[in-house]
C-alpha cells in the first residue's frame, strides 16, 4: 500500500532575511552570465562561494525506504527532529521530497493535526461535510454515515454550533470522527491521540484496532512506545533523519532507549555493591553447566545491544520443571548466567512480560528492588536468579531478559547491553478451572476486605 524509495527532504536555512534574495540574483546572474564567464573561473567559484554563504542545507531525512503491506500496521518513533512528521506528510502527500520516490495506494485519512482543516465559522455539520468531501466521499456516501461520525464524536447539540465556539477536546473528537468512521485504506496517524479526555483516548484505540482487524494500513507515530508495541506489528526507528532500525517494535522501543542517553556512571569509589553471593568453583561451574543445557535463549525472537555484560544463557523452572507452563499465582525460577566483556559499573538485570497482544504487563529487575550488584571487570561472569511470580489472568504470554547499566540522566534509563526479546511463550493455566478465580482483569492488585459492622432487620 505504501512504498517510500530513498526519499530525502533538505531545507535551506538562511543566514539573514535578505540572504534568500541575494541567492536568487547571484544564481540568476551565474544563469545567465555563464557563458561570458566561462574563462574566469575564479570569478565563477567566488560568486558560488558567496552563494553557497548566504545559508545553509537542513537535511530533515536521508534517503529513508520504507514498503508497508495492505493491512499492515507500522509505528515510527524517534526523538524530537529525528523526522517523524517530516515523513508523514510526505506520505501523505502535504509536502514533497526533495528526492526520492512515494507511492500510495486507496483512500489515506491522517491525523497530522487534528483540525487543522476545519472551517472556524462553519458548523460541526457542515465540516464534516467538508472534510469528508477531501477525503473523497460523495455527498450520499457522508450522509450514509453521519449518524454514525455524530455518535462516535459524542459532543450533542455542539454539532450545529461554529466550530470556532469549540473546546480543543471537542475540535479533536470530531476529527477523529470523521477521519476514521469513512474507513480509509491507509490511516496515517502523528501524535493526535495525546489529547482529549482518558475516556475518549480509549475510545480512539479501540477503533484503531478495529480498523486494523478490518484491513487499514496503519502508519503512527507516538511517544508512546508501549502503545506503538500494542497496535504495530513493526516499528521505524529514526535518528537525526537516517533509518537507524527497521524490525520488531520491542526491540525499536529499546534501542530508542538505549539511544536517548549518553554518559554512563562514573566507577563507584569503595567497596562494589551488595547482592551477590559466593559458590565454591566446582558448584559454579556445575549451575552454569545445567543453565546451558536448558538454555531458552536459543528461541529468542530478536537480540540487540553492544553486549558489555552479555547474557550466556538462562533457564527457568517451576512446577512443571523446565517446561514453559506456569499456574496462575504460581512462580517461575529464572537462572542467568552473564559475562563482562567490558568493565561495567552496578549491573542491572531484568525481565520484560508482555501478553499476547504485545501489552507491556510487568517489568522490573534488581535496580527496582533496591539491589546492587557488584561492579563487573571484564572477563568476569556472575550468576543471577530471580522468581516470578504469574498473578496474571490465564494466557500465553512473552518475554524478553535485558542486561543494562544505569546513566545520570535519568534513573529509569538505562544504556542497554544485551536484550533477548520475544522469548517464550510461557502459558499460564488456571489449576481450577471449576472454581471461582483468584481475580479478573490483566493483573492481581493488593486488595483486603473487611466486615464493617452488622446490624439486626
Amino acid at each position: 500500500m505504501i512504498v517510500v524509495e530513498d526519499v530525502s527532504k533538505v531545507y535551506r536555512l538562511w543566514k539573514s532575511p535578505s540572504a534568500r534574495l541575494h541567492f536568487s540574483l547571484i544564481s540568476q546572474a551565474l544563469r545567465a552570465s555563464r557563458p561570458l564567464l566561462a574563462r574566469q573561473a575564479p570569478v565563477v567559484r567566488s560568486l558560488e562561494r558567496r552563494r553557497q554563504g548566504l545559508g545553509e542545507d537542513f537535511h530533515a531525512l536521508r534517503g529513508v525506504s520504507l514498503e508497508v503491506a495492505a493491512g499492515e500496521s507500522v509505528g515510527i518513533i524517534g526523538r524530537n527532529g529525528s523526522g517523524k512528521s517530516t515523513l508523514l506528510q510526505i506520505i501523505a502527500g502535504t509536502l514533497r521530497p526533495t528526492s526520492g520516490r512515494v507511492e500510495v495506494h486507496g483512500r489515506v485519512a491522517a491525523l497530522l493535526e487534528l483540525g487543522s482543516g476545519f472551517n472556524p465559522e462553519f458548523t460541526g455539520r457542515e465540516n464534516v461535510f467538508l472534510n469528508a468531501a477531501l477525503l473523497g466521499l460523495s455527498r450520499t456516501e457522508t450522509e450514509a454515515c453521519f449518524d454514525r461520525i455524530a455518535a462516535f464524536a459524542d459532543i450533542g447539540d455542539f454539532l450545529e454550533q461554529p466550530v470556532k465556539t469549540y473546546s480543543s477536546g471537542m475540535v479533536v473528537r470530531l476529527a477523529f470522527a470523521v477521519q476514521t468512521v469513512v474507513e480509509p485504506d491507509v490511516l496515517i496517524v502523528d501524535e493526535a491521540l495525546s489529547v482529549g479526555d482518558v475516556f475518549f483516548q480509549q475510545r480512539c484505540f479501540r477503533r484503531l484496532h478495529e480498523l486494523r482487524e478490518q484491513g487499514t494500513t496503519l502508519l503512527f507515530v507516538s511517544h508512546d512506545l508501549g502503545t506503538v508495541q500494542n497496535l504495530c506489528g513493526r516499528a521505524l526507528l529514526l535518528s537525526r533523519g537516517e533509518t537507524a532500525f527497521l524490525g520488531p517494535p520491542e526491540e525499536a522501543a529499546s534501542r530508542y532507549y538505549a539511544s536517548a542517553v549518553t554518559t554512563v556512571r562514573a566507577p563507584r569509589a569503595g567497596p562494589a555493591g551488595t547482592g551477590a553471593g559466593a559458590l565454591p568453583a566446582g558448584e559454579f561451574e556445575a549451575t552454569c553447566a545445567a543453565v546451558i543445557r536448558d538454555n531458552i535463549l536459543l528461541g529468542a525472537r530478536s537480540r540487540h545491544g553492544g553486549r558489555r555484560l552479555e547474557i550466556v544463557a538462562a533457564c527457568h523452572r517451576g512446577k512443571f520443571g523446565t517446561a514453559p507452563q506456569v499456574e496462575m499465582l504460581g512462580e517461575l525460577r529464572f537462572t542467568l548466567l552473564l559475562a563482562a566483556r567490558e568493565a561495567v559499573v552496578s549491573p542491572h538485570v531484568g525481565i520484560n512480560l508482555h501478553d499476547r497482544t504485545s501489552t507491556l504487563v510487568f517489568a522490573a529487575g534488581n535496580a527496582q528492588l533496591r539491589l546492587e550488584f557488584p561492579d563487573l571487570a571484564a572477563g568476569e561472569r556472575l550468576l543471577v536468579e530471580f522468581s516470578l511470580g504469574f498473578a496474571v489472568q490465564p494466557g500465553r504470554y512473552t518475554y524478553a531478559l535485558v542486561t543494562s547499566e544505569p546513566v545520570e540522566e535519568d534513573a529509569n534509563l538505562g544504556a542497554f547491553h544485551d536484550v533477548h526479546d520475544g522469548l517464550g511463550p510461557i502459558e499460564v493455566i488456571n489449576p481450577k478451572p471449576g472454581e471461582v478465580m483468584p481475580f479478573y482483569g490483566l493483573a492481581r492488585l493488593p486488595m483486603q476486605f473487611h466486615l464493617v459492622s452488622r446490624a439486626a432487620a
